[in-house]
This record gives C-alpha cells, sequence and structure tokens, in this order.
C-alpha cells in the first residue's frame, strides 16, 4: 500500500500484481509493459526479465530523506494512474491503463456512493483487481479509515461477521462470488453496514432476497463497471425486488459518467429494447497497453456527447436495457452467446434457468470441448440439505422443460463451491473437468457382442460418455427424448436397422433399458421376433370416459363471459399468447397451470417464456395466478384444498397444455395428453360446470386421407386413429373424443384444430424447437429440397392466438370444432424459391434422393436439429405405402372445411396474413438474425431480397 502511494505521489504509473501468479505471466507482463522497477516483499522474492530491476520494499525505506526531486514531477487529471492487466479473449492478458480522474470522480462520489470522514471501509478486494483503487483511493481521499483483512477472514463467514462487527465496519464491497457464499451461509452479517456494494459479477436475486429480509444494511448498492471504466460506471440501489425479478438492476451512471445502450447498427435502443452497454465519461480508461488496433476497437469516440465536449466511450460487451423506472438491466455478457451444433445459446439463460430452481443456490455454465465434441456443463452448488443424489436428474428435468433442447446442459454436476478467480469471480474456465470421462467399465460389465458394441458406441458418442457398460441405463446416463432419436438415427446407420423399424427402437428406449436389454431388443427386430409398429392400441377403448362423470352442477358463469378462467400449457409457444391475449381482452385474471415449486418462480418462468416469445410481462402479472401443479397428476398434483379452491375460483378451462414429440409412442405420451385431459374434464365437473375450450390439433384428422376418404368437414365425426401412425396426434385423437363425449353429457365445449402454428407475423419471433423450422434449416444447409407437395399451412402464432380469444369471448361452446387454417397456403416450391432469393442455392430433388441424403446428414451429425423427425420422412404410416410426412401432402391430407371459423371470426376484423414471399422472408430473416440460420454464401443476393420486401 505505502509503495503504491509512493509510486503516485512521484508522478509514476503503478502495475500490481499478484506473488502467486505463474512465473511465465510475470515475466510476460513485466516485458509487454517495460516495467522499470519491480518492488516486492522480503518473504517473496522475485525474478524478473532485463531490464526490469527487482528491489525489495523494505529497502525503499532507506532512501535519504534529500533524495532528488527531479524524479517528481506532478501529473494531468487525464495522464495514467495506474495499469491492470485482465484476461484477454486469446488468453494472453491485456493491459488497461487507467487516467487519474477515473478515481478521483469516485472518490468525490455522490449521494450513497460518497465515502464520509467517519467511515470505516474494509478492503476485500486483491490489488490486481481493479475496484481495490475505489477502495484505496475513495477512502483516503476523504479522511475515512480504511481496515484491512486476511484473504482467510474474506472467505470464513463467521471471521468476517466478527471483523465487521469488532471493528466496526460501515461500508464493504464484496465480490459477486463472495457476496452469494456469505448471503447464503449469514445473510444477517450485513445488517450493522451504513453501505454495502456487491458487484463484479451479476447477483442473484435469491441472495439479495436473502439479504433484504435477514440483514438488510442501511444502503445495498448493485455496483457495476469494467475495469476500462476504472471501477464502477453504474450503481443501482437496492430495496427490494419483485418476486418474479430475474435479475438485480445495476442502475444509474455515477458521477461523472454516462451510459447508452446501442444496438448492432450503431443507434442508440429505445427503452426497454435490449442492446450493448457502452460507458463514458471520466472513467474512460487510456487504452490496452500497447495495442493501438485493441484500443481502436473498443475505445471511440462519443458522437452523443453535447456539442463542444469531446468525450470517449467504451464499448463493454455486456448487453443491457433501459428499464421503465430509468434503472439498467444487465442481461449477460456478449460473448456468452456461443454457437453450439449451429445454434446460438446464451449460456447466461442456462444459469439463469438452473438458478431459478429453488435447491439451487448457485450455478456456471461454460462450453467444453471443440468441434463436433462441443457440449455445455453444468456446475452446481446446492442449498444445505437439497444435496440429495436425484438432483441432477431432477435439474435436467427441470431445464428440458424451460429451454430448447439444444440448451440443456449435457452434465450438470453438483459440488461443494464454485471456483473463483483472484478477482473473486466465477472462474468457469476450470469447468471443464467436470466433463472428465466417467470410470471404466468392470470387465464383467463390457458388451459382450457386435450388437452391444455398437450400441455401446453409439451412447458413447451421444451421451458423451467414455465407456458404457452393460448395466448402463439411457436416462440416468442424461438420455432425452431428443437424444433418444439421435441414437435410433445412429443405430440405424450403423446396424443396417430397416427404416420402419425406428418407432420400435424408440419405444424400447423411453422404457429406460439398461443397454443389454436395448441390444436384446434390437436383436429381436433384427431377427423378426418383434412387430416394427409394435402392440395395437385400442383407441376406442382408450377413449372411454369415466361413466360416473356428470356435468350436472350450475353453470360457473355466462359461457361467453369468462372472467376467470384456467389455462393449461401457458409457457408453451401458444400459451403465453393466450396469457397476453386473454388478459388484453379483459378477463379479470388467468390461472395458469405451471409446474414450479413456489408461485415466484412459476411468475419467474412465464416471464422468461414471454419475453423470450416477443411479448412484454409486466404489464400483466399481476393478473396472473398461478397454479403449481402438473398436467400428468390425478388432481394436477394439487392438494384437496388447493383443488376445491381451484374448482371454485375459475369459471372456464382453456386447456392448451399437451407433450409434443414426434419420436415418443403413444403410451409415453397418454400420461400428459390422455390422462391431463381426463383431469381437465375432472375440474369442468367439480363445484360448478366450467365450459371448456379444448386446443386439438389438425394432424387428427390424417388417418382419413390413407382410409380414402377426400374431405373432412369441422363436425365429421373422428375417426381412423389405427393410421395416424404417430404417439402424439394418437393422443390428441383420444383427447378429442373425451372432450366430445363429455360435451354430449352436458358439458359446454369448443374444440380448436391449428396447423402449423408459425412465428409472428411483423418480426417473425418463432419456437425453432419444430419439425418446420428444422425442415427450413435442412433445406438451406443442404442445398436439397425434396420433390414433394407438401402445404405450407402457417397459421401465425399472434393471429392464432387472437382467433381463439375471439371464440372464447363471443361464441357460445356448443360443441362446434373450428379448422384453425390458412385460406392461402403455399406450397414447398416457394420455400426454395425465396431461399434462393436470399442467397442460399438450392436444387430439388427427387423425394428418395432427398430422404438417402437426410438419413445420412442425421447419422453424420446426430445433434441435427432434423434428427428427431427423421423418422417421420422415412418410416411408412400404417397400413399404408407412404411415410408418415407424405400423409400430410396434396393428395393424401384429406381437404377440410374452415365454416365455422369463418363465421365465428366474421365480425372480429381478424385476416389470416397468407403464406407468400412477405411471409417467408420475415421468416428467413428471423432465423439469420437470431443465428438458427447461417448467412447466406451469397449475401448481395439476400440484400437485394431485403430492398425489393421493404
Amino acid at each position: 500500500m505505502a509503495t503504491i502511494l509512493a509510486i503516485l505521489h512521484a508522478g509514476g504509473v503503478y502495475l500490481p500484481l499478484g506473488p502467486d501468479q505463474p512465473a511465465d505471466r510475470l515475466s510476460r507482463i513485466l516485458r509487454d509493459a517495460g516495467v522499470r522497477v519491480a518492488v516486492h516483499c522480503a518473504d517473496e522474492p522475485v525474478e524478473v526479465p532485463d531490464p526490469t530491476i527487482a528491489v525489495c520494499a523494505d529497502d525503499l525505506f532507506n532512501v535519504p530523506e534529500d533524495a532528488d526531486p527531479r524524479w517528481w514531477r506532478d501529473r494531468a487529471a487525464d495522464e495514467a494512474a495506474y495499469v491492470i492487466y485482465t484476461s484477454g479473449s486469446t488468453g494472453a492478458p491485456k493491459g488497461v491503463v487507467c487516467p487519474h480522474r477515473g478515481q478521483t470522480r469516485l472518490a468525490r462520489g455522490a449521494g450513497e456512493l460518497r465515502i464520509r470522514p467517519d467511515d470505516r471501509v474494509l478492503a476485500t478486494t486483491d490489488l490486481t483487481f481493479d475496484v481495490s483503487c475505489f477502495e484505496i483511493f475513495a477512502t483516503l481521499l476523504n479522511g475515512a479509515c480504511l481496515l484491512l483483512a486476511q484473504d482467510s477472514t474474506l472467505l470464513d463467514s463467521k471471521a468476517l461477521e466478527n471483523i465487521v462487527r469488532d471493528r466496526r465496519v460501515s461500508v464493504m464491497w464484496l465480490s459477486a462470488g463472495l457476496f452469494h457464499q456469505h448471503a447464503h451461509l449469514a445473510p444477517h452479517l450485513f445488517a450493522g453496514l451504513r453501505v454495502l456494494i456487491a458487484g463484479g459479477d451479476a447477483l442473484g436475486p435469491r441472495a439479495v432476497r436473502a439479504v433484504l429480509t435477514e440483514g438488510r444494511p442501511g444502503v445495498f448498492l448493485n455496483g457495476y463497471g469494467p475495469t476500462e471504466n476504472s471501477s464502477l460506471s453504474t450503481v443501482g440501489r437496492v430495496d427490494h425486488l419483485a418476486p418474479q425479478a430475474e435479475n438485480v438492476p445495476i442502475g444509474v451512471p455515477v458521477a461523472g459518467s454516462t451510459a447508452y445502450v446501442v444496438r448492432e447498427d450503431g443507434t442508440v435502443a429505445a427503452p426497454g429494447e435490449t442492446g450493448e452497454l457502452w460507458v463514458g465519461g471520466d472513467g474512460v480508461a487510456l487504452g490496452y497497453l500497447g495495442d493501438p488496433q485493441k484500443t481502436a476497437e473498443h475505445f471511440i469516440e462519443d458522437r452523443w456527447s453535447p456539442e463542444g465536449i469531446r468525450g470517449r466511450l467504451y464499448r463493454t460487451g455486456d448487453m443491457a436495457r433501459w428499464r421503465d423506472d430509468g434503472a439498467l438491466e444487465f442481461l449477460g455478457r456478449r460473448d456468452r452467446q456461443v454457437k453450439l451444433r449451429g445454434y446460438r445459446v446464451e449460456l447466461d439463460e442456462v444459469e439463469s434457468v438452473l438458478s431459478a430452481h429453488p435447491h439451487v443456490r448457485q450455478t456456471a455454465v461454460d462450453v467444453v470441448g471443440e468441434g463436433a465434441g462441443q457440449r455445455l456443463v453444468a456446475a452446481v452448488v446446492a442449498h444445505s440439505g437439497h444435496r440429495h443424489k436425484d438432483l441432477t436428474a431432477r435439474l435436467h428435468e427441470h431445464v428440458r422443460d424451460r429451454l430448447p433442447s439444444y440448451m440443456v446442459p449435457t452434465r450438470i454436476a453438483t459440488v461443494e463451491a464454485l471456483p473463483l478467480t483472484s478477482s473473486g469471480k466465477v472462474d468457469r474456465r476450470s469447468l471443464s473437468a467436470l466433463a472428465t470421462p466417467a470410470a471404466p467399465a468392470a470387465r464383467d460389465d463390457a458388451p459382450r457382442d457386435e450388437v452391444e458394441e455398437v450400441l455401446a458406441g453409439v451412447w458413447r458418442d451421444i451421451l458423451h460418455e467414455d465407456t458404457i457398460g452393460r448395466d448402463a441405463r439411457f436416462f440416468a446416463l442424461g438420455g432425452t427424448s431428443l437424444r433418444a432419436t439421435q441414437v435410433t438415427a445412429a443405430v440405424r446407420e450403423r446396424l443396417k436397422v430397416p427404416a420402419g423399424f425406428g418407432r420400435a427402437m424408440i419405444r424400447s428406449l423411453v422404457a429406460d433399458p439398461s443397454l443389454r436389454d436395448f441390444a436384446a431388443s434390437v436383436r429381436n427386430l433384427l431377427e423378426g421376433h418383434e412387430e416394427p409398429g409394435g402392440a395395437d392400441t385400442d383407441f376406442a377403448a382408450e377413449s372411454r370416459l369415466d361413466p360416473d362423470l356428470r356435468f350436472s352442477a350450475p353453470a360457473a358463469s355466462a359461457p361467453r363471459a369468462p372472467r376467470q378462467p384456467l389455462l393449461t400449457g401457458a409457457t408453451g409457444f401458444l400459451g403465453v399468447y393466450l396469457v397476453d391475449r386473454l388478459l388484453r381482452e379483459g378477463v379479470e385474471r388467468v390461472h395458469c397451470l405451471i409446474r414450479a415449486d413456489d408461485p415466484q418462480q412459476a411468475l419467474a418462468r412465464l416471464a422468461a417464456r414471454m419475453r423470450r416469445y416477443g411479448l412484454d410481462p409486466e404489464p400483466l402479472l399481476d393478473r396472473v395466478v398461478p397454479v403449481l401443479g402438473e398436467l400428468a397428476e390425478p388432481h394436477f398434483g394439487l392438494s384437496e384444498e388447493d383443488w376445491g379452491r381451484l374448482a371454485r375460483e375459475t369459471d372456464s378451462i382453456v386447456h392448451c397444455g399437451a407433450r409434443v414429440n414426434f419420436a415418443y409412442p403413444y403410451r409415453a405420451l397418454a400420461p400428459i395428453n390422455v390422462d391431463g385431459t381426463r383431469t381437465v374434464l375432472e375440474l369442468a365437473a367439480e363445484h360448478s360446470t366450467k365450459p371448456l375450450h379444448h386446443i386439438s390439433t389438425i394432424a387428427v384428422i390424417a388417418g382419413f386421407g390413407t382410409a380414402g376418404v377426400p374431405h373432412v368437414d369441422e363436425q365429421t365425426p373422428l375417426d381412423h386413429a389405427d393410421r395416424l401412425s404417430l404417439g402424439y396426434p394418437e393422443t390428441k385423437w383420444v383427447a378429442e373424443n373425451l372432450v366430445v363425449e363429455a360435451g354430449r353429457r352436458g358439458l359446454p365445449v369448443a374444440i380448436h384444430r391449428p396447423y402449423e402454428v408459425t412465428g409472428t407475423v411483423d418480426r417473425g419471433v418463432w419456437n425453432t424447437d419444430t419439425m418446420m423450422c428444422a425442415l427450413f434449416r435442412t433445406i438451406a444447409e443442404t442445398g436439397l429440397a425434396p420433390d414433394m407437395a407438401l402445404p405450407l399451412d402457417f397459421v401465425p402464432v399472434d393471429y392464432t392466438a387472437d382467433a381463439i380469444t375471439h371464440i372464447i369471448t363471443h361464441q357460445e361452446p356448443d360443441g362446434r370444432v373450428y379448422h384453425l387454417t390458412n385460406p392461402h397456403a403455399a406450397r414447398l416450391p416457394l420455400l426454395v424459391e425465396r431461399l434462393t432469393a436470399m442467397g442460399y442455392p438450392v436444387r430439388t430433388v427427387s423425394y428418395d434422393t432427398w430422404t438417402e441424403k437426410l438419413a445420412e446428414l442425421t447419422a453424420r451429425l446426430p445433434d441435427h436439429p432434423m434428427a428427431p423427425y427423421i423418422g417421420m420422412f422415412i418410416e411408412p404410416a400404417r397400413h399404408s405405402e407412404v411415410s408418415v410426412k407424405q400423409m400430410y401432402t396434396d393428395g393424401v391430407f384429406p381437404t377440410f372445411g374452415r365454416h365455422n371459423t369463418r363465421s365465428a371470426i366474421a365480425d372480429s376484423g381478424l385476416v389470416c396474413p397468407p403464406v407468400d414471399a412477405r411471409l417467408l422472408d420475415t421468416y428467413l430473416g428471423q432465423f439469420t438474425r437470431t443465428g438458427f440460420l447461417a448467412p447466406p454464401p451469397d449475401p448481395s443476393r439476400a440484400a437485394a431480397t431485403t430492398r425489393k420486401s421493404a
């Protein structure tokens, strides 16, 4: 400390280095910075490269009082004061040169950030971390007392509590890592502080709430600022957090500083709009030492500064938005956005979802491996008492339920504590250790024949395990429905399994077999001992409703005036739009069935899904009533009391919940899609009769086509379930028949059958985890399209939700069926035309040639988005010679009537946009902007197309 003050007093520039750093790194920094003198403690000698001179600090006290003053000189405010080396993106450290004025602006302070002469400030950060500059200079320049502590004290909650109390600490900064640790173990220790500042990384809402509840300091500040802006750029006072808050605001710029949220095109973003955070003012660093090119890239002129003031800005690489209350909201690092198997993945979003689980205290996520071996891994610190053996399985399920499959970590490991860097930030680079292969299988557990060897190799590749024993179980190793389809595609290719056997292999995998059991099933298929189609399901028997279920209770409300409906499937793509539209249409409150552990988590999950799909949840959430339950559970898993309350408080039901999976068989999907519908009907009869709007799918009529029925009207009774050939439409067929039977018994019902629910009309915001999006991408990537008359019957999600909401609020639920389809659908050749126009060269090939290439693609790239759907294109439909997907082509799929739908929305002003060049270009543009599609190889054509469309 004395050396730092002496260097500055003499007009020099100081560069703090930790003696525990690797010798090579120290030498590299000393050479890079041109350090003339390296001062060290007597007990920590250092080796320095020429021409640097090493001097022991003890020797400096022997300098004569009449030393030559020519070595001393005054410095200007905009001259260098210190250099802090930070980790560079290339692995080489980079030196940030900071001016005197950066710290003097903080020392002068303003409001809660101002250090007072009577303060006692505890220094908690390493001198190599830039916040130490704030601790030292803001304290000493204001005449306050600076207290020093051992590192071991700072890591021990009890020891820190003692030092805060015994040494009467009034102000303290803690890195986010240390804050989270102490907020969990001893949140009360902060209660005696006048000011607590935490920052350096995103603060977790759960930790903040714990401190506000059990150890609220006088002032709690969330501090944000990169080294390149002299420690602090913004601070936000934290007095409370909304129950559904997913992050903690970083506030407003500190005195002498500015902040802008900037779009990708370099223009200032509007409030609420996400962009990169650029900071400016007196704290902006002078640049990177000896690297003018990098300096020019990151430090730019402030073109928005007042006339006559020439300011500079630093591009932080952080994403943020201005909230309605005028505070900044930190949304994660721009470089925490990675490409994984072709998808753009926000690592911070994965961390946020994991952190929302009630058993998780802290988490860190990163990508490990290279090339095709890249995968997501996560480290999780569990709350005490929740480190049970099945936590990782629960967390996998938790993430799978909330994020697309490609954002689910391959491995989630529970750890005692997250590794921290010297600056107190989470050391995510060390997460690669989590990918360490499992111990080899015991010799007597090793695969024993060719089939087991091949299957073990496939499981190793797809589950990213080093060894697979015969007793290994698929889901215990991280298997998912997506990975089951990947396994099927790879096994089909390596063992030359006939195309029609894919569904049987999926059926075996979803039973969570051991490797030996799965191998036995595959052998039976290859040897003809098992039918590929499996046992037939008696769909008529499945469709029988409980004979004792009656709907004789008085009606809860007027059928066309729902005030408090229950909505299932609220967090799905269509579901969030129904929440939005119902509430905007004037419904008092919407009761939403959501899988969560508490109401706050449920609302946070719903809010996150709404934002993900382009909706603003803030004005609506106070009218959402979360119902914590699951469709697959009896009474949704509710207690008798909660079930009764739900029956009394709701007056209608919109049943949109379902598990959509085109690989799983009927039995795997029935608990949610069929049994869940039975539970919905039970609720409709409980306490009062509640009208039901059931969201089905047009796919339930697919069996008519291969049965030779050319046309289906909306009121045609359902038939031919045995020809549907996929578990999902089979379950929806049964569920719809249950609803029809309930209607016969007196329940007011309406059935809505949408076709392909697609992205929004204006921006093209879409749930890309669908077969149609996978088809878009496959055609663009391979340059090949199948010669098939596949309809593009797209109904944008916002139009679909508007139409359903209008029918709910304006039509009697009198048993009618509504076909929500596009009256102006297109065909696949239009997609080929638009891709070509945007610069993607595509040619059309025969269906057989295309499916051969598709099988090769998914076998080579089992993580490809088309892998879950390959079976639809190559496996034959039941009782037919065409593939399952060909059932939906012109000439096979029946034509259908739309009379009920046209009549119901005739007075609404709603118009379904045609599937034309404009709509497809909107979708393709959204895909390229979000990274779902790689940029076209001929971008000039894309630019020309954009200008033409505009």
